[in-house]
């Protein structure tokens, strides 16, 4: 089977944390990727891992106290969607990919998180990465009503276009798994980074909570 008709995506269960998808660009495994544990890893960590080519990533991921890039995503009505359109709120970026399932099974925790602190001047952005749009369109599409309080957008340098590594989840943040949650101050300044998911986990709250909300 040739590399380009493989789904280069890998999921990874860690025995003691967060489930994480790993988004490896087209191409880049010759081989049918593998489901193997991984230990819980911080974003450093994933970021200095080897990717399938035995090289390791050339910067890691953001990390708190760095100003939150600004960049554009856009909306399911392809209205563009900006950091900076929210100044003076708290902003939870939240990078998913509809192939993801531990992206997918956060939304609901994320959307209760949304729902609670919406009127406390939280906002949460979730913007579709490594994915091509109109997945992005039929997803938000089938599943927006169970999740009212979450502002859905997609990169436009969807998978498979010759813009493919501008995704900001890539050139901007360095994310190397997802999902992968940034939580932005109200001084735009990256308070804490999130990666994976664990089904009844509450890093988010406390992360929010350190920003009094």
């Amino acid at each position: 089977m040739k590399a380009n008709k493989l789904l280069p995506i890998l999921c990874a269960l860690a025995l003691f944390g967060p489930t994480i998808c790993y988004a490896q660009d087209a191409g880049a495994t010759t081989g049918t990727p593998k489901r193997r544990p991984a230990p819980m890893q911080t974003p450093a960590q994933l970021s200095a891992a080897p990717n399938a080519a035995g090289k390791a990533a050339p910067s890691p991921t953001l990390g708190t106290g760095v100003a939150a890039p600004d960049f554009v995503s856009k909306d399911l009505n392809g209205k563009e969607v900006r950091l900076s359109d929210w100044p003076k709120k708290i902003v939870v970026l939240d990078f998913w990919a509809t192939w993801c399932g531990p992206c997918k099974a956060s939304l609901p925790h994320t959307q209760e998180v949304a729902q609670r602190y919406k009127d406390k001047g939280v906002l949460v952005l979730a913007v579709c990465t490594s994915d091509a749009r109109d997945k992005f369109e039929q997803f938000v599409k089938g599943n927006q009503a169970k999740y009212p309080d979450v502002v859905f957008a997609c990169d436009p340098n969807e998978r498979g276009s010759t813009t493919y590594a501008e995704r900001a989840s890539q050139k901007l943040y360095h994310v190397q798994g997802i999902p992968t949650q940034f939580v932005i101050g109200r001084d735009g300044k990256i308070a804490a980074v999130l990666v994976g998911y664990s089904q009844g986990e509450r890093r988010l709250e406390e992360a929010l909570g350190k920003l009094g909300v």
